[in-house]
């Protein structure tokens, strides 16, 4: 799932080696990420507004949403010129993906706003890995989530609750200068098909 701008499918044999004893695919338990994500639309409420480097932010909430994953990859540095408002990107698999047996077939990386893969093949279907694979790009709801948010490493797991939002960022002259829609599929790929979410509570646990 997921990029921004657009996603890399990118299907490859790898010659990948055994993972070392330290390697935290190895450590991954599919059983503590089997489930999939839980996601119920809202109704058309207030946006939530602040303000960030003289720009005013919206976001209007589409749907709660719940999951818990392991990360595959973060980024916090350079991406974008609206990272004020959007500071991290997190990539998560879940389900089939997060399984050792299939990590260890598996790279992936995120830059752009967009998450790549790569895979073996039989490792598993690409339609499957895509379905499993998603990029989330995370606004703290407050300090306290935003301090969690920076513990993330590659290889916890992670479970985030709040809300996937639209977004629109306004200038100080009141002009509309961005806007980008939430995912709210989990098989949709391409321009807008990242999960934007709205963070009211992190769980991160070391694999």
């Amino acid at each position: 799932m997921r990029a921004w701008p657009s996603r890399q499918l990118a299907l490859a044999v790898l010659s990948l080696g055994a993972a070392a004893c330290g390697d935290w695919r190895s450590r991954v338990d599919p059983s503590r990420a089997a489930a999939e994500p839980e996601q119920v639309l809202v109704g058309e409420g207030l946006p939530i507004v602040f303000e960030a480097k003289g720009h005013e932010v919206r976001l209007t909430p589409r749907a709660t949403y719940r999951i818990t994953a392991y990360a595959v990859d973060t980024s916090r540095a350079l991406l974008d010129e609206w990272d004020f408002a959007l500071p991290m990107d997190l990539a998560l698999v879940w389900g089939p993906v997060a399984d050792p047996a299939v990590l260890r077939r598996m790279k992936f990386h995120l830059s752009g706003r967009y998450v790549s893969w790569w895979a073996e093949d039989g490792a598993l279907s690409p339609k499957v890995i895509q379905e499993h694979v998603a990029n989330h790009h995370l606004v703290p709801a407050g300090d306290e989530v935003a301090r969690e948010m920076k513990r993330v490493r590659k290889g916890d797991l992670v479970t985030l609750r709040g809300k996937l939002v639209d977004v629109e960022i306004v200038d100080r002259s009141g002009k509309s200068a961005f806007r980008s829609r939430t995912s709210l599929a989990r098989d949709d790929v391409g321009s807008g098909a990242c999960e934007q979410l709205w963070v009211e509570a992190i769980e991160v646990n070391p694999p």
